[in-house]
């Protein structure tokens, strides 16, 4: 990028001298608009401009923990997403409590798309007739029941064929959590407490999250083509785009009873999620556009808001995996797409002006960072912000004379390539040499947020380099409209969707240590020729199955045989007689439970017949 540093070089000589020539009197027209506030000082607003570009983590942390809090906040899912769920219901059940009846909230403002996968520990398990696991650790000991969050709906309901057909204690047909994607998950414990070993699988549920108005599916929004209406839930789409998220965010997430048999419509029933504003209250354009790009660029979404995070940051991080920043237009929610690049509209003269243009160089060498170290959330790291390689290019590294790195959170970006992409666009964003703020006649509010144009004045500072509007406001008093405005270096699309990200190894689930199994005590073995005498103490546990018995020729025991095996009470005195012929013989005993798990080997005993 030496081009780049060569313009902030000859802006510095510029702007050097068109200030001499400002206090000497003798400015230029150019020189006179140019000069009125240079402010070094506001490297820093491109430096806050970059900070704000950083996506924000979840309010109530990470999105796969399983716990019970009674203030959650309702989650809303978009894309494929991977969750443990919150807690709303845990009761035990049936003979001696065997049974656990869990109730988990996946999603608010349903239905969800569909559920496709479910593991616990890391074993994915399927389920089959009357909701029972048929695959899995706990296959026939476990039941999962799911709804998808539709309006209405009716309740969970306990897995019939239990035990003396008991049910979730509480429980009724009046649960109905309407508009809820939710799981009731049954689990039975056996009467050795071996089955779940007095513990619950952690639970990750894959879903495919929450439907929405796209109006580029929708015939009666200008450019639009299909059935899909923003007033009639029926007809929405499934949504991936991080675009068409945010701009459901922006309408609201909507549940209940909207009057004529129909249900979730927005503004006719309960807002319970996202910004609630109205439609006339949105740029729609502006999140259509955004959209378009994020699918020509193949950007996806992957989010887990709820209503306990900050509306607003929520609104950036969709925008975020779109490419986009928000902006206002004319008081309206709107966005700045930063994905593609983009013609200048138009060519604007001082004429065009009616006040002074204020410029800043960007920050110092010392101050712009050139590496970024993304992180993003990824199915293949189950579920978990990972941190792929660092995102840089040889060129800042030369131009600044080392690495300047700092880490960025890509939260809602489910794609390691993605979140390189987003990564190199916001290094270059923040290095483009110039930002400013212009104070344009009347006419110049065509220029709207996002738009590019071009400075034409002979001997400007601007003179042919074109910039792109981040915000516009108009002055009705002054009849004055103000656009600030960054620099557009068109190359640096093309470099930075030509990334190839490079994700961390793939995460393995963790192989549990074999479970302890208390040995056998007291282990004697006494010489009666031509028997030996064995006799031990069975170990003193719950899920005690047997004993196996070992010998061998030598003190190995690897090279010992099993030779018989024997049950008997837990803590119970075993005795047994063996007849091996004539030589030296040594025996081990090894406690096996009702898993098969065994205990350490208790031995050698030594005896010579």
């Amino acid at each position: 990028m030496p081009q780049i540093a060569a313009a902030a070089a000859a802006a510095v000589a510029y702007v050097t001298a068109a200030s001499t020539a400002v206090a000497a009197g003798t400015a230029t027209i150019a020189q006179a608009i140019t000069v009125v506030a240079v402010q070094a000082a506001t490297s820093a607003a491109v430096n806050a401009a970059a900070t704000a570009l950083q996506g924000t983590e979840r309010a109530e942390g990470s999105s796969t923990a399983f716990r019970l809090d009674t203030d959650a906040g309702i989650p809303f899912p978009f894309g494929t997403v991977g969750v443990g769920g919150v807690l709303a219901y845990r009761k035990g059940f049936g003979a001696t409590n065997r049974y656990q009846g869990l109730v988990s909230t996946l999603a608010g403002a349903g239905p969800i798309k569909s559920f496709v996968s479910f593991s616990g520990d890391d074993e994915d398990t399927e389920f089959g007739v009357n909701d029972a696991a048929v695959t899995g650790e706990h296959a026939g000991e476990m039941w999962l029941q799911r709804k998808l969050g539709t309006q209405p709906q009716t309740a969970l309901t306990s897995p019939t064929g239990l035990e003396l057909s008991v049910t979730a204690p509480g429980w009724t047909s009046a649960h109905e959590q309407s508009g809820r994607a939710v799981v009731m998950w049954t689990l039975y414990e056996n009467s050795k407490l071996s089955e779940y070993r007095g513990g619950i699988p952690k639970p990750l549920h894959v879903i495919e999250g929450l439907f929405g108005w796209d109006p580029r599916e929708d015939s009666t929004y200008a450019g639009g083509s299909g059935p899909c209406r923003l007033l009639d839930p029926t007809t929405w789409v499934w949504i991936e785009n991080p675009a068409i998220a945010a701009l459901k965010w922006a309408t609201g997430l909507w549940e209940g009873d909207s009057g004529g048999g129909a249900y979730g419509v927005p503004y006719a029933c309960s807002l319970v999620g996202g910004i609630g504003s109205s439609l006339e209250g949105i740029d729609v354009a502006a999140f259509v556009n955004a959209a378009n790009v994020a699918d020509a660029n193949g950007w996806t979404v992957a989010a887990y808001p709820t209503t306990k995070d900050d509306k607003y940051a929520v609104l950036t991080n969709l925008l975020q995996a779109a490419g986009s920043i928000p902006s206002r237009k004319a008081g309206k929610i709107s966005c700045v797409c930063n994905g593609e690049a983009q013609t200048s509209i138009v060519t604007v003269t001082a004429a065009d002006t009616a006040g002074p243009v204020e410029i800043s160089l960007g920050q110092s060498r010392l101050e712009r960072i050139n590496t970024v170290l993304p992180r993003y959330w990824s199915a293949e790291h189950r579920w978990e912000m990972v941190q792929a390689a660092p995102v840089t290019n040889p060129d800042w590294l030369t131009v600044d004379g080392g690495k300047r790195s700092r880490g960025y959170d890509y939260p809602y970006v489910p794609a390691v390539d993605q979140a390189a992409q987003l990564a190199y666009y916001d290094i270059a964003d923040a290095r483009e040499p110039i930002s400013g703020t212009v104070m344009f006649k009347p006419h110049m509010r065509r220029i709207e947020p996002g738009d590019c144009f071009t400075f034409a004045e002979a001997g400007f500072l601007l003179d042919g380099i074109k910039v792109k509007c981040l915000r516009r406001s108009y002055d009705p008093m002054s009849r004055t409209v103000k656009i600030s405005f960054r620099q557009e270096t068109d190359a640096k699309h093309t470099d930075a969707l030509g990334e190839t990200g490079i994700p961390p190894p793939p995460s393995t689930p963790d192989t549990p240590p074999p479970a302890y199994v208390e040995p056998p005590t007291d282990f004697l073995a006494t010489a009666d020729s031509p028997d030996v005498q064995l006799v031990w103490r069975n170990p003193l546990i719950t899920n005690f199955d047997f004993v196996n018995l070992y010998r061998g020729t030598t003190n190995v025991f690897g090279a010992s045989t099993i030779i018989d095996f024997y049950a008997g009470a837990s803590g119970e005195m075993a005795y047994v007689t063996d007849t091996p012929g004539s030589g030296t013989k040594y025996y081990w005993v090894v406690a096996v439970d009702v898993d098969g798990n065994l205990s350490a080997p208790v031995g050698p005993q030594t005896v010579t017949l």
